[in-house]
């Protein structure tokens, strides 16, 4: 899947040379485990009803998505904002074959993404 992401830090150039991808996706990993049962059910949610928020002491995570259907591919669209400012924001497009579960498992694992983070 192509992820589009885009993040308002204060200091980009900051952020870019502290920023470890190998840490993070540990943490990416860690939210998976801790939080599996919130994500399923706002994953569910999403996918249920187009949109979903999550409010978390870091800051707040607004994701919505058009299910893809037979004729056109569907879109993960999220946003988040920090406590201390920061933002970021993201496009997912997901095919127009994914089914229910596939389409379940890619927004679960963008949430944990997001929520991740946040809570950096």
């Amino acid at each position: 899947m192509i992820s589009v992401v885009h993040d308002d830090a204060a200091d980009p150039a900051d952020d870019r040379e502290a920023f470890d991808p190998e840490a993070f996706d540990r943490k990416v990993a860690e939210v998976l485990d801790a939080e599996a049962g919130m994500l399923g059910d706002k994953s569910e949610r999403l996918l249920a009803t187009g949109s979903v928020s999550i409010d978390r002491p870091a800051g707040m995570l607004n994701a919505s998505l058009r299910p893809p259907r037979w004729w056109r591919p569907g879109v993960f669209r999220q946003w988040a904002v920090r406590e201390d400012g920061a933002t970021s924001s993201g496009v997912v497009p997901l095919g127009r074959a994914m089914d229910a579960t596939s389409v379940l498992s890619e927004i679960t694992l963008q949430l944990a993404v997001s929520v991740a983070w946040l809570d950096e």
